[in-house]
C-alpha cells in the first residue's frame, strides 16, 4: 500500500477529503503530428483549416454528398447502439443523484404495532407496588409513530469521494457516447462507399458481360465463315461465362452494404439504398491533423479514460475514510401507547436526539484490502489510458500513410487503366487483321477488366483512410472558406 494514502489523511484536518486529488499523468507525446499530404480531387470540396482546435460535428459533409448527410442524420437518431448510450449516459447520471443524496439528511416516518408478552423473570413487580405490574406475564400490545432523521457528518470526505468518482464516470459515459456516434457515423460513411463501390464494380463485370457477348456472336460469325477456329469460339464461350460469374458477387457485395446501412440507421435488414462511385466524391484536399496536445481533448475515447481514472482515483479516497470514524445524528419523535385510544394524547409524546458514533476496531483487514483494490484499479486505470492515447497516434498514423499509399496505388490504377484501354483496342484491331490470335484479346479484356476494378478498389481505400483519419481526430475538423479564414487573422 502507498505511504501516501494512510500517512497524509492522518494530518488532515476535520471537513476535509482524504485520500489523493486527481492529477492528469503525464504521457510523452510525440514533438509533432504526423502531417498528411495534400489529397488530388476534382477540386470542389472546401478546404479544412484548425479553428481553435475544435472538431466539427459534420465532417461527412466534406464529401458533398447529400444522400450520406441524410444517411448519418438517420442513423444518429435510429441507431441502437446510439440509443444504448445514451440510456447508459441517465443512468450514470442517476447514479451521480444516488451518490450526492447523502450530503443531505435522511427524513421518514415510522409506524411501529407489536403484540407482547414479558415474562415474570424479564420484569417483576415491585414488593411493595398495591397492584401487579400490567408487563408482569400479562400480554400487552405497544403503539408508536411518528418522524426520524439521520444526518452523516462527511468528516472524512467519504461522500463526497464518492460522489467525485461517480461525477468522473458520468462524464466517462457521456464521452462513451460521443465515441459511439463518431463511430456509428464513421460506420455508416463505410457502409455507403461500400455500397458505391459495389455497384461501380457491378455495372464494370455487367459491361464485361456485354463486351463479351458482343465478342462471341463476332467470334462466332467468323468460325461459320471459316476465318477462326473453333478453339476461338471455344475461349470467347469460356471468357464469358468467367465474366457472368462476376457479377453475382458484385451483387453480394451490394446487398451486404445495404443491409448494413439498415441495421446502421435501426431498421430492419430490408431496405434498398442508392449507391455512388468512389469516383464521384469529393474530396477535402488538404488534411491538417492539428498538434498532439490538441489530440488529449479531441477524441471522446481519450477523454473518457481519463474520466475512469479520475474516478478510480477518488475510489482511493473513499476507501481510506473507511479506517476513520463515521459520526452521525440522528433522532425520532412521536406518539408511544400500549392503548391505541391514548397514542393522540400529550402525555404519549416522546423524542430523542444524539450523535452517534461507528469506530472500526477490526475488520479482518477488509478496509485495508479496499484501499490495495482501489489502488490497483487506478494503475490499471492509468495504464488504459495511457494505452488509449498511444493507440489514437497510431490510428492518425496509420490513416495518413494509407492515404498518401492509396494516392499513389489510385494514380498508378488510373494509368493502368489507360494504358489498358490503348492495349485492348490495338489488339482487338489485330485480330480482326487476322496479325494477333485471339488469346491476346482474351488477356487484354481481361486485364482492362481488373484494372477498372482495381482503380475502384483504389478509389474505396481512399475514402476509407480519409474517413478512419477524421475518426482518429475525434470528428475532424471545421471547414471554413478561405474569405472566413481571411476575416478571422483579422
Amino acid at each position: 500500500m502507498r505511504a501516501s494514502s494512510l500517512v497524509a489523511p492522518l494530518t488532515l484536518v476535520a471537513a476535509c477529503a482524504v485520500g489523493p486529488d486527481y492529477e492528469r499523468p503525464k504521457v510523452e507525446l510525440p514533438a509533432a503530428m504526423p502531417e498528411a499530404a495534400p489529397v488530388t480531387t476534382r477540386g470542389t470540396a472546401a478546404p479544412i483549416v484548425v479553428t481553435n482546435g475544435e472538431p466539427v460535428d459534420r465532417w461527412w459533409t466534406l464529401f458533398g454528398d447529400p444522400q450520406l448527410e441524410r444517411l448519418v442524420h438517420d442513423a444518429r437518431f435510429g441507431n441502437q447502439d446510439i440509443r444504448a448510450a445514451v440510456a447508459r449516459v441517465h443512468a450514470a447520471r442517476a447514479a451521480v443523484i444516488g451518490a450526492r443524496s447523502p450530503l443531505f439528511p435522511s427524513i421518514g416516518a415510522f409506524g411501529i404495532y407489536s403484540y407482547n408478552r414479558l415474562g415474570t423473570n424479564v420484569v417483576q413487580s415491585s414488593p411493595t407496588a398495591s397492584t401487579p405490574s400490567i408487563f408482569n406475564g400479562q400480554p400487552f400490545q405497544f403503539w408508536a409513530g411518528g418522524g426520524e432523521m439521520s444526518y452523516e457528518i462527511d468528516l472524512w470526505g467519504r461522500i463526497r469521494r464518492g460522489l467525485e468518482s461517480a461525477d468522473a464516470q458520468a462524464e466517462a459515459s457521456d464521452e462513451d457516447r460521443k465515441n459511439v456516434e463518431i463511430t456509428v457515423t464513421a460506420d455508416v460513411a463505410e457502409a455507403y462507399f461500400d455500397l458505391g463501390a459495389a455497384v461501380a464494380e457491378r455495372a464494370i463485370f455487367e459491361e464485361g458481360v456485354r463486351v463479351r457477348e458482343g465478342t462471341v456472336g463476332y467470334v462466332r460469325e467468323r468460325f461459320a465463315g471459316g476465318i477462326a477456329p473453333e478453339l476461338d469460339l471455344k475461349r470467347a464461350l469460356s471468357e464469358l461465362a468467367r465474366a457472368r460469374a462476376l457479377v453475382p458477387e458484385a451483387e453480394r457485395r451490394q446487398a451486404v452494404a445495404e443491409h448494413r446501412l439498415a441495421v446502421l440507421l435501426g431498421y430492419m435488414p430490408t431496405l434498398h439504398f442508392k449507391g455512388r462511385p468512389p469516383a464521384e466524391f469529393d474530396l477535402p484536399p488538404e488534411l491538417p491533423v492539428g498538434i498532439p496536445a490538441a489530440l488529449l481533448e479531441r477524441r471522446p475515447d481519450v477523454r473518457a479514460a481519463e474520466r475512469r481514472l479520475k474516478s478510480t482515483n477518488a475510489s482511493i479516497g473513499q476507501a481510506i475514510a473507511g479506517f476513520f470514524p463515521e459520526f452521525s445524528i440522528f433522532g425520532r419523535a412521536g406518539y408511544a401507547s400500549i392503548d391505541a385510544w391514548k397514542l393522540a394524547q400529550p402525555s404519549s409524546q416522546f423524542w430523542f436526539v444524539g450523535p452517534q458514533v461507528h469506530l472500526p476496531i477490526f475488520e479482518g483487514g477488509k478496509t485495508y484490502a479496499q484501499v490495495l483494490e482501489t489502488e490497483a484499479r487506478t494503475d490499471a486505470a492509468t495504464a488504459e489510458y495511457v494505452k488509449v492515447i498511444q493507440v489514437a497516434f497510431r490510428e492518425i498514423a496509420d490513416a495518413i500513410a494509407g492515404i498518401a499509399a492509396q494516392q499513389r496505388v489510385r494514380d498508378a490504377q488510373k494509368e493502368n487503366v489507360a494504358q489498358a484501354e490503348v492495349a485492348a483496342a490495338l489488339v482487338t484491331e489485330q485480330y480482326e487483321k487476322g496479325t494477333s490470335n485471339y488469346l491476346n484479346v482474351l488477356d487484354a479484356q481481361r486485364t482492362l477488366l481488373e484494372a477498372r476494378s482495381g482503380l475502384v478498389d483504389a478509389q474505396r481505400a481512399l475514402l476509407s483512410n480519409i474517413v478512419q483519419l477524421e475518426k482518429a481526430l475525434g470528428g475532424g475538423w471545421t471547414p471554413v472558406t478561405p474569405g472566413d479564414e481571411e476575416s478571422r487573422e483579422k
